[in-house]
């Protein structure tokens, strides 16, 4: 092989290296990161209908620390093997929001899938991991936020929140896991 092809096999080796974290590039987010935001429960309230907010009392002390954590990461920009508000990964940055609460994880979404408890898609709490895949394993992480939402890093926009009722994540969920009791 010419220096050439050695030179397009390397590149095209590092594009589906650094594609591992995610299999597609489809995260977006027009949001800017609210860092005055509160979570409850969902409340009722007379100007605004049905609110999600969220408080340590309604959710508990370690999963709000953990949603406080993830959301004071939104905007950091995504790097393949990243685990640092310099730039990071999906399961950089889960483990590193996890390990900011004394919770220890293995390193990568496909490890981290193997860790914690199984729990069915309705039982979904704040701080609860949610898990997809590509065609033959898993390939993304990131943290329920509430409201069918999950803060994850995406090769696009780095770290977002993001709906699950995206098409694309609806496609790919692999399941959600507990790794808080």
């Amino acid at each position: 092989m010419d220096g050439k092809g050695k030179i397009t096999v390397c590149i095209f080796s590092l594009a589906l290296v650094i594609a591992g974290c995610q299999p597609s590039v489809r995260f977006t987010s027009s949001k800017k990161p609210n860092n005055n935001s509160t979570y409850s429960k969902p409340v009722k309230t007379e100007q605004k209908g049905e609110t999600f907010k969220y408080s340590p009392e309604t959710i508990g002390a370690e999963r709000y620390r953990i949603i406080e954590e993830a959301e004071s990461w939104l905007g950091t920009p995504y790097c393949y093997g990243g685990y640092s508000k310099d730039c990071t990964d999906c399961s950089g940055f889960v483990l590193n929001i996890f390990q900011a609460v004394g919770i220890m994880l293995p390193r990568t979404a496909e490890t981290q899938f193997e860790y914690g408890n199984n729990i069915d898609d309705n039982d979904k709490e704040a701080g609860d991991l949610v898990f997809f895949r590509d065609k033959s394993k898993i390939s993304h992480v990131g943290i329920y936020a509430g409201n069918n939402e999950f803060i994850h890093a995406s090769i696009s926009n780095g770290v977002v929140r993001q709906s699950l009722d995206d098409f694309y994540y609806r496609e790919h969920y692999a399941g959600a896991k507990r790794v808080i009791q």
